[in-house]
Parts: C-alpha cells; sequence; structure tokens
C-alpha cells in the first residue's frame, strides 16, 4: 500500500484533497492515522494471502495448484514492489492507479482459483478507498463486494453468511473513508486558525514595534529639543549680547561668525526635530499629510514651489502611510539643503499591488556614485525604513539636473523585519 507522502505545499491545503493519498503532510493527525492503518492492512493482506495459500496448495485432484499459486506469487510481488517503491520515491497518481490496477486484476485471477482469496477483498476495500477519488472509491467498494459475493458463491454455493460478510466489510471500509476525511477536514480548519492566529501576532507584534519606535522618535525628539536645542539658542542669545555690549571689541567679528553658526547649527537641529517627531497623519489622510508637508516647505522657504499630485484608490495601512510621510519629509529637507531648487513635486501613486512616492526636484543635483556624506545618513535612513516594509528606495541624480528619489512599498504590508 502506497505511503502518505505527498509533496509538501501549503496553497495546496485550499480544498479536500481527490484522494486521501494526497493528503498533505501538514495533517499530522490524518497522517498518524494512515500509518497506523497501512500497518493493520499490510497485516491483514499477508494473513489473508497465507490462507489463500494454504487453499491453494492443493486442488480438488490432490495436485498442487499451479495457477493458483502463480496468481498469489504475483500478487503479493507487486503488492510489495509498489509500496516499497512508494517509500523510497515519491509516486504519481497515475502510477498509483496503475499499481491499483494490477493488484486487483492479479486478485481477480487468484479468485477464479480460489474461494479464500475472496476474504482479500477487505484489505482491496481500504485500498480502494486510499487511492481513488471519493465516488470511484465508493464504485470500486461495491464492485469488488459484488465480486466477492459472486465468487463465493460459485465456489461453495450462495449463503447468507458468504452475503453478509462482504457487504458488512464494505460498509466498514466506507464508514472509516467518511471518518477520515471528516478528521482532514477538521485538521485543514485548525491549521487554518492557527495560520490566522499567527498571522495577527505578527501584525500585532509589529505594530508594537512600530509604536515603541514611534515612542523613541518622540523622546529623542525632547531630548534634543530641551539640551541641543537650548543650549544652541542660548549661545546665540548670549553672543548677540556680547555684541552689543561692545561693538566696537577687536573680537566682534569672531563673535558675529559664531552667532552665525550657532544659529545655522540651531536650524538644522529643529529641523531634526522635525524629523523625529511623529508624522502629521493623526485624523487625516496620506494625501492630505503630505499636503500639509507641501505647505509646511512653502511656508519655510519662500518662493519655493512645492507641487502634490496624489492619485491613489484606497487609504494604505497607516505603516505604510507613515514611512512615505517620512521619507517626503527627507527627500524634501534634503533637496532645500543641498540642491537649491525652485520647484519640488512630490507625485504618489498607487499601481497594482503597490503604493509608489516620487519626489524630484530642479536643483542642482549630484553623481550617485561619487561620496555623498553631507546626504547620505538621510539617504540610508530612508532606504532603511522603506526596506523594513518590504519596499525599495531608488535615487536618481545628475548633476545640474535634479534629483528624483522614489519609493516603492507593496499595497498589502505583510510585516516589519527587526
Amino acid at each position: 500500500m502506497p505511503a502518505v507522502d505527498a509533496p509538501a505545499s501549503v496553497d495546496r491545503v485550499t480544498s479536500v484533497p481527490e484522494t486521501a493519498a494526497e493528503l498533505p503532510p501538514e495533517s499530522a493527525g490524518v497522517r498518524a492515522v494512515f500509518a497506523q492503518l497501512q500497518v493493520a492492512l499490510h497485516v491483514l493482506v499477508a494473513a489473508l494471502l497465507a490462507l489463500t495459500v494454504v487453499g491453494a496448495h492443493q486442488d480438488t485432484s490432490g495436485g498442487l495448484n499451479l495457477p493458483a499459486m502463480a496468481a498469489a506469487v504475483g500478487f503479493a510481488a507487486v503488492y510489495v514492489a509498489g509500496t516499497v517503491w512508494e517509500r523510497r520515491r515519491q509516486t504519481s497518481r497515475s502510477a498509483r492507479l496503475g499499481w491499483l490496477a494490477a493488484v486487483l486484476a492479479l486478485w481477480a485471477a487468484l479468485v477464479v482459483q480460489v474461494p479464500e482469496a475472496a476474504y482479500l477483498v477487505f484489505p482491496l476495500f481500504f485500498l480502494a478507498q486510499f487511492l481513488l477519488p471519493v465516488w470511484a472509491g465508493v464504485a470500486a467498494v461495491v464492485a469488488l463486494a459484488a465480486v466477492a459475493v459472486v465468487a463465493l458463491g460459485v465456489h461453495d454455493g450462495f449463503t447468507p453468511a458468504g452475503v453478509i460478510g462482504p457487504a458488512v466489510g464494505a460498509l466498514v471500509a466506507l464508514g472509516l473513508g467518511v471518518g477520515v476525511r471528516a478528521l482532514y477536514r477538521e485538521s485543514q480548519a485548525r491549521r487554518e486558525v492557527i495560520a490566522e492566529l499567527v498571522a495577527t501576532r505578527s501584525r500585532l507584534a509589529a505594530q508594537e514595534r512600530e509604536v515603541g519606535r514611534e515612542a523613541e522618535r518622540t523622546r529623542l525628539a525632547g531630548e534634543i529639543h530641551d539640551t541641543v536645542a537650548q543650549g544652541l539658542a542660548s549661545i546665540g542669545m548670549l553672543l548677540h549680547a556680547a555684541e552689543r555690549a561692545d561693538p566696537d571689541h577687536p573680537a566682534v567679528d569672531q563673535i558675529r561668525l559664531s552667532r552665525d553658526v550657532a544659529g545655522e547649527n540651531l536650524t538644522e537641529t529643529r529641523r531634526l526635530i522635525a524629523a523625529l517627531r511623529p508624522a502629521p497623519l493623526e485624523g487625516v489622510s496620506l494625501a492630505r499629510a503630505l499636503g500639509r508637508v507641501a505647505e509646511r516647505a512653502r511656508a519655510e522657504h519662500p518662493g519655493l514651489a512645492v507641487y502634490l499630485d496624489s492619485d491613489t484608490a484606497s487609504e494604505p495601512p497607516a505603516e505604510l502611510a507613515s514611512v512615505l510621510v517620512r521619507v517626503a519629509q527627507e527627500a524634501l529637507s534634503n533637496a532645500v539643503r543641498h540642491g537649491d531648487p525652485d520647484r519640488i513635486a512630490l507625485t504618489l501613486t498607487s499601481p497594482p499591488d503597490l503604493l509608489v512616492l516620487e519626489v524630484t526636484d530642479d536643483g542642482r543635483g549630484f553623481d550617485v556614485d561619487a561620496p555623498r556624506a553631507a546626504a547620505s545618513f538621510g539617504l540610508d535612513g530612508m532606504a532603511r525604513r522603506v526596506a523594513d516594509l518590504g519596499g525599495r528606495l531608488v535615487v536618481e541624480s545628475e548633476a545640474g539636473r535634479g534629483t528624483a528619489v522614489r519609493a516603492t512599498l507593496p499595497a498589502e504590508r505583510v510585516g516589519i523585519d527587526g
């Protein structure tokens, strides 16, 4: 009897398999039942075949029944060969059906010669149930029971025991087949529930990690604001006071330069704080949040034209939207600081199964293959955030011809790594 070793494929566990031999290895309970059933059937086949050989040992004239012995040996050889071959190498469905046909043909040849061979029909009931589709298996069991009844009737005459025995065996085999398939369906339902629970747990864990990251960013923004930003602001005020106290001091130029440097660093620090604070998504859509980013850029840099073009069919998950808003903030900040553009365009599109944000400017641009120490931290941060959600960040630029930053994310977020 062929083993239950079917190819491992999660995609196949979407409906009840056509035959019991096609049960996937994930069905641990069903496989255990079939493993025990296989052992029992092998023992039953061996015992009934031995009984048949004893019956075939002598014919009515007292000699050896050679045709019956040949059929018994052939039956045993084909049965054992098919079982061993299946255990060593996975066979196709057509090969299984061919093997079943050979076993049934040898049994038919044997039952014609020896009446005891009719009892082999009982393990053959289960074999047909196991290898054939549901209704074909039922029809095969009925046909095999009829052949056994006729064979016993022809050899020994029709008796109630000769009719009831095969009929009861057929009903038991059919009932067991129904029970095993019910067990499989229950096992499948449990696997689906477990898979759903695992997916839900993964989503919750990812959301918790994202909340933790947002909380840490907020904490860092507050710490930087209360220490570095306040310190730089105090330094600027002290230097300004020193400059006013003695405008003719020999070091007044150095004081002014120091104040300007402190002011520039305070501006950069405030931009860093703004980037660390939660994205402006509270209660608004992604397109509206990007619109706020564009409005803020226009307000902070008069004369800079910032446009937004949004074409999305539906609102993406919050994690995707948050990352895209941060990418837009960082790309705008890099463009203003390093590209000196006159125009920046934000384009949000949603091709099939994707979400794409592109930020383009007409600034100075740069060589993407050359060292870019000034902007590399921001670009690396954007790339890392996008990659964490299974996406990709592409930067295209050329000196004197502007820069394009394109973030592509899967529309259906699966999870966040690390």
